[in-house]
């Protein structure tokens, strides 16, 4: 979450997942709360090259964890 530079000025970020794998709640609540930030500065945030478990894990629990959506 902190790897990132919220200041940069674009209008999209592009979140490459394609060599990790979402573990648990913890990371889905991470990635909520990274895209919450850029969200909040008008920046829109697509995560790509989620494997089918991690997929299935992020669409199940993202939103319902950081209170953000």
């Amino acid at each position: 979450m902190h790897s990132f530079d919220y200041t940069d000025i674009v209008s999209k970020v592009v979140i490459d997942l394609s060599d990790a794998h979402v573990w648990d709640s913890s990371a889905v609540a991470t990635l909520d709360a990274v895209t919450a930030k850029f969200s909040s500065r008008g920046i829109e945030t697509e995560i790509v090259g989620l494997n089918p478990h991690s997929e299935h894990l992020h669409t199940k629990l993202s939103g319902q964890l950081t209170g953000s959506h």
